[in-house]
């Protein structure tokens, strides 16, 4: 199918899912950390302190999404969106006027259990669940929802806290997502939204099938081979985009170069998710997942080695690879390993395992920082451990390529 009949079948699918994953940014860890010097200083707390609260909270919504993910296999994911939305808009406002140290966590926890879980999640399944062949294509266009929200966010989001503090631009996120959840409906309902194609994948046909266990899931061999890589680039991105303003001041980056920078990263993003959708398309995910990590590899191993003045331009456009990609062939190897009729619930526990692998982070290196460890030693960890873990796909099943051989006789 040619893209431009990929975007005429499928454009309702595609747009609801772009829509949700530009959304999910008001939760995610780039957006969250931009406030976090001004949170910090209203709350004395130190880069530990934070990052470990913020820990606690991903760590505690990631678990939860082990169930709420699950859920998509069951209902409507328009209504599953909107109770996201809703969630996301409550947290932002819990968050600017927070009294106290616990009511910051609570906050903290709904924009990532509401935010980065559930809108991140229905944002994917919207289109994973397409068959092969489009489906690569229609996760890349979905997914350009993240580096769009990365590439405007950041420089908006600075300059509104420079007009109305830390406190207000929140205030200002949770009126937009009220606005575009209104939108939202509202169009649905101009469209009269019918689509069969909407319906097949937005309402699930397995009602009373609850689907593999946990347990099963957790001793299969396959999902067991893709955690290490599953879990490198959320982990180790949240440390980075958590730091991120403590690395630039380590570094003399400018805040306007930090922004330029996460721009840049943003707009690679961009690219390199379309042409990875078409790649899983043609050569399948389970073969571009021994390579997807390759740009995070050489991003940490050049923070660590250099100090030029267009190094954060580097740094983030190296990490772009690997960004346009993790949202495409994670989701499509799901798929392809495991089948579609229940990746609601194993994308699910996918997406908990790495978010609770993304919780560890900030607060850890948070830690190493306070106790004095270099940013390029935690750097070349980080590198050794994304080449070991790119080593460990190799052992998987192709389908695809199962599929291409010939019979024999």
């Amino acid at each position: 199918m040619k893209f431009h009949d990929l975007l005429k079948n499928y454009w309702r699918i595609i747009g609801l899912g772009f829509a949700l994953t530009f959304l999910s940014s008001f939760g995610q860890t780039f957006f969250i950390s931009l406030s976090g010097p001004d949170i910090r200083a209203a709350f004395g707390l130190t880069h530990g302190a934070f990052g470990s609260i913020y820990s606690l909270a991903t760590l505690s919504s990631g678990l939860l999404m082990i169930w709420v993910g699950s859920v998509i296999d069951r209902v409507d994911i328009r209504l599953y969106a909107t109770t996201a939305m809703l969630g996301l808009t409550a947290a932002a406002i819990s968050l600017s006027f927070a009294p106290n140290l616990l009511m910051l966590g609570l906050s903290l926890f709904a924009l990532r259990l509401f935010g980065q879980g559930m809108l991140s999640h229905a944002g994917v399944m919207s289109t994973a669940r397409l068959h092969e062949g489009v489906r690569g294509r229609a996760l890349g266009v979905a997914a350009l929802g993240f580096p769009a929200g990365e590439a405007t966010l950041p420089a908006v989001a600075l300059a509104s806290i420079a007009a109305f503090g830390w406190t207000g631009t929140w205030r200002i996120a949770a009126l937009v997502i009220v606005m575009a959840l209104v939108a939202g409906w509202l169009l649905g309902f101009l469209l009269k939204a019918g689509n069969p194609d909407v319906e097949e994948t937005t309402r699930r046909r397995t009602m009373g099938d609850a689907g593999p266990r946990w347990s099963d899931i957790l001793r299969d061999w396959r999902f067991l081979a893709l955690i290490p890589t599953m879990i490198g680039y959320p982990a180790i991105m949240t440390a980075y985009f958590f730091h991120q303003r403590f690395i630039a001041e380590m570094k003399g980056w400018s805040l306007e170069l930090l922004a330029s920078s996460i721009t840049l990263f943003a707009l690679v993003s961009v690219v390199v998710a379309m042409s990875a959708g078409s790649f899983v398309d043609r050569f399948g995910a389970v073969r571009l997942s021994h390579f997807y990590l390759a740009g995070m590899i050489a991003a940490s191993i050049a923070l660590a080695s250099f100090d030029a003045p267009f190094l954060p331009l580097v740094f983030f456009g190296l990490i772009g690879l690997t960004s346009g990609c993790t949202n495409v062939v994670i989701a499509a190897v799901l798929a392809e390993l495991f089948g579609t009729t229940h990746l609601g619930k194993i994308r699910a526990l996918a997406g908990a395992i790495m978010v609770v692998a993304s919780a560890a982070t900030p607060g850890a290196i948070g830690l190493l920082f306070d106790a004095g460890v270099t940013l390029e030693a935690i750097c070349f960890g980080f590198a050794a451990y994304m080449i070991a873990a790119a080593a460990v796909t190799f052992v998987l099943p192709n389908p695809r390529a199962a599929r291409l051989q010939p019979s024999e006789g």
